[in-house]
């Protein structure tokens, strides 16, 4: 005979059910007695079971509604809940759109719209959502600011044909790196426009279709475990520009165990350039002919905090490497520079492309524009 599923209290009293009811409890318990005794900033753990995208937006009004500041470490897996003091109350909305993701300094706390308690100082407020490109506001909060204060970030919802045709719309001009170290005529309307391929090829591809029916031609710089022979040949055959998106320094620095910059000694860097020219040379004889290359941000450059460029490029003259220039340097020095790295724009683009800042240096990542490429 079939059993009869279980009801939804039997599902509910599972040992999973009772943990999670049972730590629920004890923070409401924690909070309540907080309130009455005005107890000490307190930290606690936070298991991802019982603190994630669907429960911390409620938890954290709760929190804040008798007084207090709640901060979620997600990275720690700990809650802090603060005396307010002197904290200032903050309403977050995004522009246009309601409902995307907010952070604070990397961490989660709900969606657009929200009130928000945080003490003065420094922090990072993010608005992204889900697929889209998202923008980043830096804000120093003192206690001079009005007692409520409003936050309203930009969010752009566009697909990346969008994003194109409003930069054509305005005027602008994009070319490729190498056209700039070919000596092509450099107005405000100039665009650099650049992209690096971190992630998933066919991205790259899409992108570059996508530029091809608006008649622009631009820069791709793939790694070694993006560099799809098929896709960097359609990418070439568009007229596009196709470099090395090299990690020499993160590759060796795995291979040694590096740990401190320190390392990076003359010699080691000796090497590095050593191992960079094979590269080059590997990456010709697979995919073509390359004229500039681009440094990858890896963890391991984060750990040693020294980028591939710092200790590869830097001084070096690109024609020892049969190049005829990199993506950084002073390059990036003669153009206002403007990057979708995380997903996040910084700073976001559209004023300054209105207010015709020029010229300019995009570096877009195709994998940040992925609705863009969908199906539908």
């Amino acid at each position: 005979m079939k059993k009869d599923s279980p009801s939804a209290k039997e599902r509910f009293f599972k040992p999973t059910g009772w943990k999670i009811t049972g730590l629920v409890l004890v923070l409401v318990i924690l909070l309540g007695l907080g309130a009455f005794l005005m107890m000490p900033p307190v930290t606690f753990p936070a298991p991802h079971l019982v603190f994630n995208r669907h429960t911390i937006p409620p938890f954290i009004t709760m929190v804040e509604s008798g007084g207090k500041v709640a901060t979620w470490n997600k990275a720690k897996g700990e809650m802090t809940i603060e005396k307010t003091g002197d904290s200032i109350k903050l309403h977050i909305d995004t522009d246009r759109s309601r409902k995307i993701p907010i952070y604070i300094n990397g961490s989660y706390v709900g969606k657009s719209p929200l009130n928000k308690r945080l003490f003065p100082g420094k922090y990072e407020i993010v608005a992204k959502p889900p697929g889209y490109m998202g923008s980043i506001r830096h804000l120093k909060l003192t206690n001079e600011y009005p007692k409520d204060k409003q936050v309203t970030l930009p969010v752009d919802e566009h697909h990346y044909q969008d994003y194109l045709d409003e930069i054509l719309r305005l005027g602008y001009t994009p070319i490729r790196v190498m056209d700039y170290y070919n000596h092509v005529p450099i107005t405000d309307k100039t665009l650099i426009l650049r992209h690096d391929v971190d992630e998933v090829a066919d991205y790259a591809l899409k992108m570059a279709e996508i530029e091809q029916t608006r008649g622009v031609k631009s820069t791709y710089y793939f790694r070694w475990r993006t560099a799809d022979p098929e896709v960097i040949r359609k990418v070439k055959a568009m007229g596009h520009e196709v470099g090395l998106h090299y990690e020499t320094l993160a590759f060796y620095a795995q291979e040694m165990g590096l740990k401190s910059a320190d390392e990076v000694t003359p010699a080691v860097r000796q090497e590095l350039r050593r191992r960079l020219k094979f590269e080059i040379a590997e990456f010709e004889r697979l995919h073509g002919d390359i004229y500039t290359i681009a440094s990858h941000g890896a963890e391991e450059n984060r750990q040693l905090k020294l980028t591939n460029f710092q200790a590869v490029m830097e001084g070096e003259n690109p024609l020892d490497y049969g190049l005829i220039g990199t993506a950084y340097g002073a390059i990036i020095e003669k153009f206002t520079y403007a990057s979708d790295v995380g997903g996040i724009w910084e700073p976001f683009p559209y004023l300054q492309l209105e207010e015709n800042k020029g010229p300019f240096y995009f570096l877009i990542h195709p994998i940040h524009w992925a609705s863009s490429f969908s199906e539908d």
